[in-house]
């Protein structure tokens, strides 16, 4: 399977672990949802410290560490990062925010992402 492929049907399936996640409330409807991905050039492991570090960053609430994902929320909005192994030590990582307020799921899925994409390891 081409690693475009695989890495589209990881996110769908982040996506809807997301779903499973943020209960709907009927009042406010269908929430808005952000994600984005990108390579890193680290072990999965890594990849995950990275995400439990950016989430207690991030100063998020309820955090929840199960496998190779990682869940945390504030007043506005949830998230949930993810990590996949690849081949060499890669992986790849997905981030998905979910709120009622979009702005509040943009922001919030920009400021974990951006605080794990900054992060490096030290030998």
């Amino acid at each position: 399977m081409a690693r475009s492929r695989r890495i589209q049907i990881y996110s769908l399936s982040v996506l809807l672990n997301l779903f499973i996640l943020v209960p709907l409330v009927a009042a406010q409807g269908i929430p808005s949802m952000h994600w984005g991905g990108m390579e890193l050039q680290t072990s999965v492991n890594n990849c995950i410290g990275r995400a439990r570090k950016a989430v207690f960053d991030a100063r998020l609430n309820n955090t929840q560490v199960a496998g190779w994902q990682v869940y945390g929320h504030n007043n506005n909005a949830a998230v949930l990062v993810s990590c996949a192994a690849m081949a060499n030590k890669r992986s790849y990582l997905t981030v998905v925010a979910s709120s009622s307020d979009s702005r509040a799921a943009e922001l919030l899925r920009n400021d974990v992402r951006t605080r794990i994409a900054r992060m490096r390891e030290f030998d």
